[in-house]
């Protein structure tokens, strides 16, 4: 696993340029939203750019066009939720490929978050329509994969344009999962468009007014 505190120089194509170097370009970067959630599903993303656009787009003699959307995408949590969406829809109309992949609270309740993470991350990777020869993910090693067809790094969503990428989509995908269930009259007492399933104050308040409902994590709530 690769720390990024250890390195002085942000360059969010630093993991993608050394394998470009090697002749790599099928690279699938992969995150995950809701992990630490009450409520709700866990979501991995992966998506494969196109190496060539990359390149073209960070090319030196270019590199002043700041207005591209590829050099505004950057860790999903950096972004507001207009930003996030725009970014989703440029990310998923000009990648070669993307996924989704997602996990029940009724899964992590009776497998574990750890066993359903592996889950996640592996079903992601294997769902893209185009197989890569390299994976980045965000700090989780996916053991079903050799390591040596991976690099794992701490706040990879911070310096690798491909795991920002799929964070970005994952979590315009599971809030809009989680803000449609106000649709659903039996979970509009909970305000999910609000919170996301997240651990808030108002999350709080709601599972002590109203219980628990078929969508929380029972293994998750100690209160």
């Amino acid at each position: 696993m690769v720390d990024v505190a250890t390195h002085t120089v942000f360059d969010n194509l630093k993991y993608e340029k050394s394998l470009w170097d090697k002749g790599v370009e099928l690279i699938a970067g992969v995150d995950e939203v809701g992990r630490g959630a009450l409520a709700g599903p866990m979501v991995v993303g992966a998506v494969i750019f196109k190496a060539s656009d990359l390149k073209q787009v960070f090319a030196p003699y270019i590199n002043n066009d700041i207005s591209s959307p590829y050099k505004q995408i950057k860790d999903s949590k950096l972004l507001s939720p207009k930003k996030r969406t725009g970014l989703s829809a440029f990310i998923i109309q000009n990648c070669l490929c993307y996924s989704f992949f997602q996990v029940s609270a009724k899964e992590i309740d009776s497998y574990g978050i750890s066993a359903c993470t592996q889950k996640a991350f592996f079903g992601a990777v294997k769902s893209l329509k185009i197989a890569p020869d390299y994976i980045l993910t965000d700090a989780f090693a996916i053991k079903a994969f050799p390591q040596a067809i991976q690099t794992n790094i701490v706040s990879g969503d911070r310096v690798s344009i491909t795991i920002s990428a799929a964070s970005i989509i994952a979590k315009v995908f599971r809030d809009k999962l989680m803000c449609d269930l106000r649709k659903l009259d039996k979970y509009i007492c909970y305000g999910f468009e609000k919170h996301k399933g997240y651990g808030t104050k108002l999350h709080i308040e709601k599972i002590v007014q109203h219980g628990i409902s078929d969508l929380h994590r029972k293994t998750f709530i100690h209160f």
